[in-house]
């Protein structure tokens, strides 16, 4: 019997040895040679090296490893698009790794743990490789989650409103190293007794309270910090992070002695809002239908082009908060997308949402130069500036009506340490 119960050792001892093997040839260089060598590839080739054996495992969540990665991501531009579907059953997500558009890439399906719980979810923003999902029927239930190592964090309830309208915004501060959830509630003002009580629930903007909740990542509650001082509008953006700041569009309103829509920060440091000077576009009215997205890393406006051609300009905030160097950097040519197929006319909510109306959202700008572009109705397409053609981005395996988010693969756990 002990001869046996020794053979069963020697064997377990050896297929351990076999199944270490690979990481023990890695081991054999110093620490940080082998975190510069896995620093470099892709993130989905890291994730599936994490489960070839236990030491891999604990190698990929050092986290001079976790850094090192997301750095070379990020100088390299290998980047992510993640599409997010609602046709045809129920919602999905997708993802492309590309350093620049090339059609050959295969679109993937990404698994959702908590797809049982929250069948039907929208995307509010990605940072530092994680994803802010927020339940699209009720708003109340808040996942961050990071889709490539699947760690997901589910927020606890805030407090709610009555009829309530909710602006969301996720984002990192590069000084405090802090993730925030930032949730703006809009809601009737009950005590207003002028307004009849069964007509409150659809009183505007201009006669609604508000309420400022806050969520750290790295706490487990929310805190309200009191009423939000603008009126923020929902469709125009769900919050552009730029240099640690969310960034929104006002509805058309009266702010400081004159009626226009103005952009909105709000410093992710010190939970403060802040006005930022728009560009001098030479037309007042030109800002109603604009939105801000980010452009190689900086600011940026998307605005109908003057004369109602259906082109817009794109201006670029070169030195954030100085509103001297806003510069008209692009100009968008007319596009029409593809029509929308009857089968599809009745599931195309994901977008009307996202977009409120729009025709076109800016995605990102491409290594290239060249612009990325979503169009109403589940388009996208590459703008070059330089000769002013598009083309139309199909990858394999993509889905028939999705919304695109920017997205960076990265280890960065869900939890903070």
């Amino acid at each position: 019997m002990d001869f046996q119960i020794a053979i069963k050792k020697r064997k377990c001892h050896k297929e351990e040895d076999e199944e270490d093997q690979p990481i023990n040839r890695l081991c054999c260089l110093p620490h940080d040679i082998a975190l510069d060598i896995l620093s470099r590839l892709p993130i989905k080739s890291v994730i599936q090296f994490r489960f070839a054996c236990r030491s891999w495992h604990f190698l990929s969540r050092d986290l001079q490893l976790v850094n090192m990665h997301m750095s070379r991501t990020l100088t390299s531009q290998r980047l992510c698009l993640i599409f997010h579907s609602d046709y045809p059953i129920r919602n999905q997500l997708h993802f492309v790794e590309f350093s620049d558009v090339d059609d050959n890439e295969i679109v993937r399906k990404i698994d959702t743990p908590f797809a049982v719980s929250m069948p039907e979810f929208s995307v509010i923003g990605s940072c530092n490789g994680l994803l802010c999902l927020i339940d699209s029927l009720f708003a109340d239930s808040i996942y961050i989650y990071n889709p490539f190592t699947r760690d997901y964090k589910v927020l606890p309830k805030s407090v709610e409103f009555e009829n309530q309208i909710v602006i969301f915004g996720f984002g990192f501060h590069p000084i405090t190293k802090q993730y925030k959830v930032i949730k703006i509630v809009y809601y009737p003002n009950v005590y207003n007794l002028e307004i009849p009580r069964h007509v409150r629930r659809f009183t505007h903007m201009s006669s609604r309270r508000s309420d400022v909740q806050i969520y750290n990542l790295g706490a487990n509650k929310w805190r309200s910090i009191g009423q939000a001082p603008y009126k923020l509008e929902k469709r125009s953006s769900l919050g552009v992070l730029v240099s640690g700041r969310l960034h929104w569009m006002t509805h058309w309103g009266k702010y400081n002695g004159r009626r226009n829509r103005i952009i909105v920060s709000f410093d992710l440091s010190d939970d403060s809002f802040q006005e930022i000077p728009g560009p001098d576009t030479g037309n007042l009215r030109s800002l109603m239908n604009c939105h801000v997205a980010v452009l190689g890393s900086c600011l940026s406006a998307v605005v109908p082009s003057y004369g109602g051609n259906g082109g817009h300009d794109i201006w670029v905030m070169k030195e954030y908060g100085v509103q001297e160097s806003w510069v008209k950097e692009f100009t968008l040519g007319v596009y029409s997308p593809r029509f929308i197929r009857p089968e599809l006319q009745k599931s195309y909510q994901i977008w009307r949402k996202y977009l409120g109306g729009r025709l076109v959202r800016i995605i990102c700008l491409l290594k290239s130069g060249d612009i990325l572009v979503e169009y109403r109705g589940g388009t996208l397409v590459s703008y070059n500036p330089d000769s002013g053609m598009f083309k139309n981005i199909e990858f394999q395996g993509m889905p028939k009506m999705f919304q695109t988010t920017v997205h960076v693969g990265s280890l960065y756990p869900v939890v903070q340490p």
